[in-house]
């Protein structure tokens, strides 16, 4: 899923960029034709996709962990302050352990995608021009189909990282100011956080349900 990758922050080559390009178009018409035609897809397309659906769901459960050990840290003082940081610290790391590992699987998808649409289009060069022409339409349709599916991704993207970066200096802070008045100077920060957290969960909502479409979970 590209909300698990990492923003590229190097310059990207002109050849690299229309590789990229192609390779979306490409996983956008096996979309497309998953959703329509899924029983004629080889099972070998589509289950790099279900990992990531897999991963999403971990994400919700993990999401909402994390944002209970935050508020159990919001009311926690004194010795109960230590245990719940460490609480939600660990929170965080299985959160970006999860995160870490849907970058692999995106990766694996696509691959999977990419070789199954180099096989199809293969297959159809030879067909006749009325059939191209339907193909034609059809990639069209999976454009729009796919351009969905990446919205819904780049936004849990959007979400879950700030969330992180908030929750992990909170912790930061509070390991040095465990005190009610350190408590205290970031509880507006950490409320904010909490709050984003079913927005994010909305957005995983939405990315599983274009998954579970396409492969007719």
């Amino acid at each position: 899923m590209s909300y698990i990758i990492s923003p590229n922050n190097g310059v990207e080559s002109p050849w690299l960029a229309n590789f990229f390009r192609c390779l979306t178009f490409g996983a956008a018409f096996l979309f497309a034709a998953c959703a329509s035609q899924q029983e004629q897809i080889s099972p070998q397309a589509t289950s790099g996709l279900t990992q990531v659906r897999t991963q999403a769901v971990q994400l919700k459960q993990q999401l909402s962990s994390t944002t209970d050990s935050a508020r159990t840290v919001s009311k926690s003082s004194g010795s109960e302050l230590s245990s719940s940081l460490n609480s939600l610290s660990g929170n965080l790391d299985s959160l970006k352990s999860t995160l870490g590992a849907g970058r692999q699987s995106v990766r694996s998808a696509q691959d999977q995608i990419t070789a199954y649409f180099a096989n199809w289009d293969k297959q159809s060069r030879g067909m006749s021009e009325d059939l191209q022409k339907t193909s034609k339409q059809r990639q069209a349709e999976a454009a729009a189909s796919f351009e969905s599916l990446r919205a819904s991704i780049d936004a849990v993207r959007g979400g879950v990282w700030p969330y992180i970066s908030d929750m992990s200096e909170t912790v930061k802070y509070l390991r040095t100011d465990q005190t009610p008045a350190g408590v205290d100077a970031v509880s507006p920060r950490l409320s904010s956080t909490i709050a984003s957290e079913p927005v994010i969960q909305r957005d995983l909502d939405n990315v599983i349900a274009q998954i579970d479409a396409i492969t007719k979970q």
